[in-house]
């Protein structure tokens, strides 16, 4: 993978690693674009609509349905919006709160919240649902899904309420549940969610493009698989909660659905799910653009999950047997449990755990980076860390080692400028984490 250098690779001490770490970013968010992803798969050719290599027939009475949901559906929208053209003939998007504009009058646009959902997730769920409500066999229901779409896409089942559903969802963020937890209990509680939104269209045809942000890429994961036809477990939704010693703190509604025999489901015919796009495309990016700074880049893995701080000290400790100049690459997502008051993310405590580990090691540069542009409930992405971080850190009078079991990461990051803020990107493909090591 490597290439001739076309420079010298200094030490991070005179701030290359910044220059670095920045076109690799750069690379690695430009093969995250949705819109290129859409518009890859995506085309309508007379009375053929393809959607990568399958081919779905369209005749004069055939209508089409464009649902987007997650942090990445503008661009999604915009795109299918534009392929599909004349034929679109209605369509609801829930988009985060900074979309600006941009998608024409036929789609239905609802700002909505993530990671917990709000007044405008559950009025777009109310307009997914009304949008697809007299359709025919004949009828053609496109998807842009991506992640957050969970959050930002709902309709409760019966009896659960908005205030409930945030305050369930609370407790799983944290708790430390992995995603694949958190989404065994969302769709319990959903109409959307575990083939939902295609049980909604029916009769007609759903066409799903599905950018990933999970780990191993299980269409069911994404956004609670909205267009994966699961039957929902309330048995194992309970069993997360009891194994995560949260059923009793949980909403008396969300208790009482739970609790009760699942109601049957709606017959629907099975959904054409794509993926257009993953974590795999990003760290691809990522590489090519290591190796032609002269770095020996390695990907260590496509799948890192677990405790935040515990994959810092991982990395770090891989980092410190890595031969010069070297580049190690991961994917995937961390989780953290919340057991102080400070305020974070899972990359940057990721981040401030691997600065603990080198320590006084100028020679080592880490990068944590959530490809959406946001990390917790904060204005960073991320953080890009060295040697020198910590020794910093206390010379100002900060204690590193009580910030990242406070989960007050960012308060110190911020203090030492190395919090990455480049804004919401419009895209969400998992978490980058790359380390740099020079001679």
């Amino acid at each position: 993978m490597q290439e001739e250098a076309s420079h010298p690779l200094p030490s991070p001490r005179y701030h290359a690693h910044r220059t670095h770490m920045a076109q690799i970013q750069h690379a690695a968010l430009s093969a995250a674009d949705p819109v290129s992803a859409v518009t890859r798969n995506l085309k309508v050719e007379g009375e053929t609509l393809h959607a990568s290599e399958h081919r779905l027939r369209l005749t004069p009475e055939s209508r089409i349905y464009l649902i987007g949901m997650g942090k990445a559906s503008p661009g999604m929208c915009r795109a299918a919006a534009e392929i599909l053209g004349d034929r679109l003939v209605a369509g609801v998007a829930a988009v985060p709160y900074h979309f600006n504009g941009g998608l024409p009058s036929t789609i239905q646009v609802y700002r909505a919240g993530h990671p917990l959902p709000d007044e405008g997730s559950l009025a777009a769920g109310r307009a997914v649902a009304n949008n697809l409500s007299s359709t025919t066999q004949e009828d053609l229901v496109v998807a842009v899904i991506s992640g957050g779409g969970s959050a930002m896409l709902e309709l409760p089942v019966s009896g659960v309420s908005l205030e409930d559903l945030r305050a369930l969802t609370t407790l799983l963020l944290h708790s430390g549940a992995p995603i694949q937890a958190m989404n065994t209990v969302r769709r319990a509680l959903s109409r959307i969610k575990s083939g939902g939104l295609a049980r909604l269209a029916a009769p007609a045809r759903v066409v799903a493009l599905i950018l990933s942000d999970v780990v191993g890429d299980r269409l069911s994961a994404i956004a609670s698989g909205p267009t994966v036809l699961r039957r929902a477990s309330p048995m194992e939704a309970r069993a997360v909660l009891d194994a995560y010693d949260i059923w009793d703190l949980t909403p008396a509604s969300a208790r009482t659905a739970l609790s009760a025999p699942p109601e049957p489901t709606t017959p629907a015919r099975r959904p054409t799910n794509i993926l257009v796009g993953s974590n795999r495309l990003v760290i691809e990016a990522a590489a090519q653009s290591a190796a032609a700074l002269g770095f020996q880049v390695r990907v260590v893995s496509r799948n890192i999950h677990g405790e935040a701080k515990d994959v810092g000290e991982r990395i770090a400790r891989r980092l410190k047997r890595t031969s010069a100049p070297g580049c190690l690459l991961m994917g995937g997502e961390t989780t953290v449990t919340v057991r102080g008051d400070g305020m974070g993310g899972r990359n940057q405590e990721l981040a401030l755990s691997a600065a603990l580990a080198i320590e006084a090691m100028p020679n080592i540069a880490l990068m944590a980076l959530a490809t959406d542009g946001v990390d917790g409930p904060t204005d960073a992405a991320g953080a890009l860390i060295n040697g020198e971080t910590v020794p910093a850190l206390r010379q100002m009078g900060f204690d590193p080692e009580y910030a990242l079991a406070n989960n007050d990461t960012y308060r110190v990051l911020d203090a030492v400028g190395e919090l990455l803020r480049p804004g919401p990107t419009g895209t969400n493909l998992n978490d980058l984490v790359v380390g740099l090591v020079y001679p």
